[in-house]
């Protein structure tokens, strides 16, 4: 069964087709390792980027199990990161504007414009 592809890819690019775009979304999910083996990594919803190992805290979302981690950004709480381990062009500013037209359609910051301040994320403890 083929899967359908996300409504959310209006922009074409003679560099980056729909499917590639696509791929790069896939990367964003459960991508620990990924992560973790990038010294690059950018927010395709604001844009920050930043080097995952001088971050003072990283922030994960715990996916299913048999699952890796989902990274946050440390910037907005998004979890749209990517680094360049994947070897997506995350430096690409072309690239970088597709994939958040596509995946937020028009509604982030990186399209807005505006100034994103660095959200302070908590940690919560709850007993049993």
């Amino acid at each position: 069964m083929k899967r359908k592809r996300s409504p959310y890819i209006p922009f074409v690019s003679e560099k980056y087709s729909p499917d590639y775009v696509e791929l790069a979304h896939k990367a964003t999910f459960a991508n620990e390792s990924q992560i973790l083996e990038s010294d690059s990594c950018t927010c395709f919803y604001c844009g920050h980027t930043f080097n995952p190992k001088d971050e003072e805290r990283l922030y994960w979302i715990t996916e299913s199990a048999g699952r890796e981690k989902t990274l946050q950004c440390p910037m907005c709480g998004i979890d749209c990161l990517i680094g360049n381990a994947s070897g997506f062009p995350i430096h690409d500013p072309e690239f970088i504007t597709i994939c958040t037209e596509s995946w937020f359609g028009g509604i982030s910051r990186i399209s807005d414009g505006l100034t994103v301040e660095r959200l302070a994320l908590a940690d919560i403890l709850l007993d049993d």
